[in-house]
This record gives structure tokens, C-alpha cells and sequence, in this order.
């Protein structure tokens, strides 16, 4: 995890969701910047209610106002409603030298210079973990962003996670790993607490113990640089009782379901693209 200098840059976000939370808590946690600013442009009353007193932030029902001075314009809108959101008068209001960052997923460079000419383009798959320091970020730019740009973006999402540059052509499969990625595992850690809680145990104690058991174990396959077989394996006794629980996953197709999802969050996103 990376610890950088503040940034006094203003920023915008274009959508005050989820994943737009995600990414401002993060960055006031980690002081990377002041609420100050950073303004929201959000529809929702009710939820700009919400940032502005959680987070000390601005926010607004116009996105104009949102991205007024602003150096770095934050994409955080659905994918799907990029036409409807991205329109003229909204891009002649951003400033000339900011730079655009994009966290829609589907929608790539390409499309994203379309309705956002002249303008330099980082597309970035972050994940919800990004509000509580343990975020895993892949980055995109365009040849035109600044090497100075660059690390600042860089430094925002390091500060609450891993960060990684990549060819855009990887971004849709990381999407399909990491940026849906926590959904999967939360899955996983409630499947694994109801068996827990068909043992016998008490919910509480089940969701904490299945929990810290993924978080655990992810630690110790970045740690150790180990591959997630050899770990396995050391855990794993001949004739022992995780060699039969592991049978049974297999049996279950578990290994089978993750290539599906992928597949699945790959297939979906073709589709999207082509809304």
C-alpha cells in the first residue's frame, strides 16, 4: 500500500453510488485528500443528504456545478447510462486540462473518447474493499495522461489498496475477477457460515470464523508468494478431513462455478457494450 503526499486537487464524481463511496472513504481515510475538495454530483436528495454529513464532502443535483474546477472528473454512473448522463453541455462544463477517470465497467476507451473528445482517459475496475484499505484497482490510461496524472491516480487508490497499470485489452476479465470478485466471496462466506450454522454453531460465530478464514487465507497467498495449490496441499493430509471436504467441493462443482461466473460477468458485459 502506497503512502503519497495530499492532493489538493478539486475532484468530481459524476454519481455519489456505491462504488463512488467506496473510493471517497477511502481516500479521506487515508488523508489523501480534503472533503473540501470533493464534489458529488448525485440526483438523489436523499443520498446527497447522506455523503455530505457522512463525509464532510459537496454535493449536487447538477453535474455542471459538480465538475466546476475541477482537475479530475470521477465517472461512478452505471454503464448504461452514460448516453444519458455524458451530454454536451455537461462536457463543455468540465475544464479543459482535467483528466477523466472512468470506474464503468463495459464501456472502454474508445467509447468513453467518443463522448468525451479531446479529453485525457484513465478507465480504472476498482472494488468495494477500496473503504476499508484493501481495495485491488487496475488501471487504464490513455497515451495522453500525464506521467504526473498517472501517479496521483495512482496514490489515490494505492493509499486503500493495491493498484496495478495494465493494457486495456485485460480489463474486462479483471472486471470479472476482482471487480465482481468481493461479490463472489461474500457469497462464499455466507454458504460456508449457514454450514456452520447446520453444525451447530451460532450465526455470529459462523460468519465471523468462515470471514476471517477467507481474509486469512488471501493474506497468505499474497505473503508468501505461494501458489494457492501448495497452500492447499499443506493443509491437506493424506486420508485426513479437508481432503474430504475438498472432495466434496469438487463433486459440487465448485471449481466449475467460478469459470462460469466469469464467463457469465464476460458475456454481460459484451452485451452492455453493445447497448
Amino acid at each position: 500500500m502506497e503512502k503519497t503526499k495530499k492532493i489538493s486537487d478539486k475532484i468530481a464524481f459524476i454519481g455519489g453510488g456505491m462504488m463512488a463511496e467506496a473510493i471517497l472513504k477511502g481516500m479521506l481515510a487515508a488523508k489523501m485528500v480534503d472533503g473540501k475538495n470533493i464534489t458529488v454530483g448525485e440526483p438523489n436528495a436523499t443520498r446527497r443528504t447522506y455523503l455530505t454529513k457522512t463525509y464532510g464532502i459537496k454535493a449536487t443535483a447538477d453535474n455542471k456545478v459538480a465538475v466546476k474546477d475541477a482537475k479530475l472528473v470521477v465517472l461512478a454512473i452505471k454503464p448504461q447510462m452514460v448516453d444519458k448522463v455524458i451530454v454536451k453541455t455537461l462536457v463543455a462544463s468540465i475544464d479543459v486540462k482535467a483528466t477523466i477517470l472512468s470506474i464503468m465497467g463495459s464501456v472502454d476507451l474508445a467509447k468513453l473518447h467518443k463522448v468525451l473528445p479531446k479529453f485525457s482517459i484513465v478507465r480504472a475496475m476498482p472494488n468495494t474493499p477500496l473503504a476499508i484499505g484493501s481495495g485491488m484497482t487496475a488501471l487504464a490510461p490513455d497515451i495522453t495522461v500525464t506521467a504526473a496524472m498517472l501517479e496521483k491516480i495512482k496514490s489515490i487508490f494505492g493509499a486503500c489498496g493495491e493498484v496495478v497499470v495494465v493494457d486495456e485489452s485485460a480489463m474486462e476479465a479483471i472486471t470479472a475477477i476482482s471487480g465482481c470478485g468481493p461479490g463472489y466471496v461474500f457469497m462464499l462466506i455466507d454458504a460456508l457460515a449457514d454450514a456452520g450454522v447446520n453444525a451447530g454453531l451460532p450465526r455470529d460465530l459462523a460468519i465471523k470464523l468462515a470471514a476471517q478464514t477467507f481474509a486469512g487465507s488471501g493474506k497468505m497467498v499474497i505473503e508468501t508468494g505461494l501458489h494457492p495449490a501448495v497452500l492447499r496441499d499443506q493443509v491437506t493430509s493424506p486420508g485426513g478431513t479437508t481432503i474430504a471436504g475438498l472432495h466434496a467441493l469438487e463433486k459440487g462443482s465448485v471449481r466449475a462455478a467460478m469459470y462460469n461466473a466469469v464467463q457469465a460477468v464476460l458475456a454481460r458485459s459484451e452485451k452492455l457494450k453493445g447497448k
